[in-house]
């Protein structure tokens, strides 16, 4: 295994995928599950005007940031909820344990966590950009009383506050949509420096969902100009398996594979055979 090329299931031979008007669609209808909570019991927004809100913040933020992250209400999906281990992660970080939301966008994670009671001086937020952080306030309004530290970060960047500050602390780490973002040499040194944010300590975890498919295959989004390597499985665990073997540290590779939320499910043609992939990085 190297990193110019995973051993297996690369499609080598195959032309990238061209991905084109996969990162947008029309205005919700409705919203529901814990997002809609979340925006209602946190936010106290009326439940006759969640919808407007929702709808009106995406479309702003989309002239922004035209990512599918925003376009397909990706920031309405809280996955802290899925995994089992989510009440133990929730009661390490009222006892002190820190969390971060890595590539945190509107930071809808943060929020869920910091509602359920964890103490908003052991969590924080970072992503590249200040006014997706921004914009999480307008969405979730609560400037006023999150009390969540963000910080404006490159990961890539040694010398970044987040880096500098925070190198080995997090006991937990979540980050969704994030590691898919990069061709197979990149995202290897994406999963590094995200290692060096982690503590040292037996158990702690990187842990998140993105884009998988039955067979990895190169992406190119011509919109915005950026080809990807989407990870299968396979791929995905050999590539914490290069991880493993540049920085010396072992790590546990848990995935679960499931379907894609319904606002969502429409963007991916049935010839990428796509899923959602949750997974948890423990470090052993």
């Amino acid at each position: 295994m190297t990193e110019e090329q995973p051993k297996d299931d690369a499609p080598v031979e195959a032309p990238p995928v061209i991905m084109t008007g996969l990162t947008y669609r029309e205005a919700l209808t409705e919203v529901t599950g814990p997002a809609r909570d979340l925006l209602e019991k946190w936010s106290g927004i009326p439940s006759s005007e969640v919808v407007r809100h929702v709808n009106d913040l995406r479309d702003r933020a989309y002239k922004v940031f035209p990512w599918a992250s925003i376009g397909l209400y990706q920031f309405l999906e809280i996955d802290m909820l899925d995994f089992d281990c989510y009440p133990d992660i929730l009661e390490s970080i009222k006892k002190g344990a820190l969390f971060l939301d890595l590539a945190c966008c509107l930071a809808q994670e943060v929020r869920q966590v910091v509602a359920d009671g964890a103490p908003a001086e052991n969590v924080y937020g970072a992503d590249l950009s200040s006014d997706l952080m921004n914009l999480g306030y307008d969405l979730f309004l609560d400037k006023d009383k999150l009390g969540v530290r963000f910080i404006q970060s490159d990961v890539l960047d040694s010398q970044s506050p987040l880096v500098a500050e925070f190198e080995g602390r997090f006991d937990v780490i979540h980050s969704s949509n994030f590691f898919h973002a990069w061709e197979w040499s990149k995202a290897i040194e994406v999963a590094k420096c995200v290692v060096k944010l982690l503590s040292n300590k037996p158990g702690s975890m990187i842990l998140g969902s993105q884009v998988g498919v039955k067979r990895a295959k190169h992406l190119t989004f011509p919109h915005i100009n950026r080809s990807i390597f989407c990870q299968s499985l396979v791929t995905w665990k050999e590539l914490w398996s290069v991880v493993s073997q540049d920085t010396g540290i072992q790590f546990d590779v848990q995935t679960t594979e499931s379907s894609f939320p319904d606002f969502e499910a429409f963007a991916w043609p049935e010839e990428l055979e796509a899923f959602r992939v949750h997974f948890i990085i423990r470090r052993l």
